[in-house]
């Protein structure tokens, strides 16, 4: 039968509606790709990367709008905490690691929100059903309203469902229209129908997959903080002078002057540390012997004695302010401390 010019304006809408998502994802991947190259190169400045990272939220905002899942709880919750994240980065590795879990999952959420929506109207286009309203008694029986993009609304068993409620659910939903064949699986008792849970093999393959690769950024973001990974981020970089002229045990550097201001920089939030190019971790020793100093047990290069600390540098510079004033009155050393907008810490490798 010919369809209504209401129905004619649905499947415009709709069509639009698809071309929409599909610009959308494809300017998601665009920016998952240039965000991630251009990151890993640190030269961009953090507001530029922060504000780049925070175009991706919105991509997925106007994505959940236009596929009317806005409001949804899950929805909600997943668009806060993405841009929670971003907002609390303070790297590079920080926003990439925003972006690789909390982007890629966010827009899970959403297509999952959205497919959620399409079986809820089906289901209460079954529940109006004549002969679901005769299901009389407590026998449970299970309805599969199939969608399928090339041959339309298929329903097991076939012909419960009236011819009615069949051409509703395909006007309401189009089925061709949809990004992938739908399967709404619903238990009737008593003259009401209810979703059944969806069990699909490849999509708990596809969730399993997802979960793994969240455990390896994690994983990876656990051996960056403890240090056995490379670190990058804004910071300072500390150089520590012997007295001029000085030989003297009160003119020169000991490991305990480096060790209380490798302590100092911890307190004042340092994320990662490394002395002489020595990235230290929980267990590692910073030690004199003789004149040499001895970080993870490998020599160092004295004067200067060069730490460097990621961390906000105002933050970092400040937290040695009484240190150093102490150690350039009472034993004429000199401590020199650049800011950073980008450094690399390198990675703790065991011997």
């Amino acid at each position: 039968m010919p369809r209504s010019s209401s129905a004619a304006a649905t499947d415009k809408k709709t069509l639009l509606l698809v071309l929409l998502i599909l610009v959308n994802i494809a300017l998601v991947i665009f920016g998952f790709y240039f965000l991630y190259h251009n990151f890993a190169s640190g030269s961009e400045n953090m507001e530029a990367k922060k504000d780049m990272a925070k175009s991706l939220v919105e991509y997925n905002r106007r994505l959940a709008k236009n596929l009317e899942v806005d409001s949804r709880a899950l929805v909600h919750e997943a668009l806060s905490r993405f841009n929670y994240e971003i907002e609390l980065a303070a790297s590079g590795d920080e926003i990439n690691r925003a972006i690789l879990v909390h982007g890629s999952r966010t827009q899970e959420i959403i297509l999952q929100e959205y497919q959620t929506k399409q079986r809820e109207k089906v289901l209460s286009l079954v529940n109006q059903d004549e002969n679901v309203k005769a299901v009389t008694g407590y026998d449970k029986l299970k309805l599969t309203v199939r969608l399928l993009r090339e041959e339309g609304v298929k329903v097991e068993p076939d012909g419960f469902l009236t011819p009615q409620t069949i051409e509703n659910i395909s006007e309401t939903i189009i089925p061709g229209e949809l990004m992938q064949d739908l399967d709404v699986e619903i238990e009737v008792e008593n003259g009401h129908g209810q979703l059944m849970q969806p069990v699909n093999l490849m999509e708990q393959i596809r969730t399993l997959t997802k979960e793994i690769d969240t455990l390896r950024v994690s994983l990876h973001d656990l051996r960056v903080k403890a240090g056995f990974g490379e670190m990058t981020g804004p910071g300072i970089i500390v150089r520590i002078y012997d007295a001029e002229n000085g030989y003297t045990s009160d003119t020169i550097i000991h490991d305990t002057d480096v060790r209380d201001m490798v302590n100092e920089l911890f307190a004042a939030g340092a994320s990662g540390v490394a002395v002489g190019n020595q990235r230290l971790t929980a267990t590692s020793a910073i030690r004199c012997v003789g004149p040499s100093i001895l970080v993870n047990d490998e020599r160092i290069s004295v004067n200067p004695v060069v730490i460097t600390a990621i961390g906000d540098p105002e933050v970092l510079e400040s937290g040695l302010d009484i240190m150093r004033i102490t150690l350039e009155i009472s034993r004429q050393v000199t401590i020199e401390i650049d800011r950073v907008e980008n450094l690399t810490l390198p990675a703790f490798i065991p011997r």
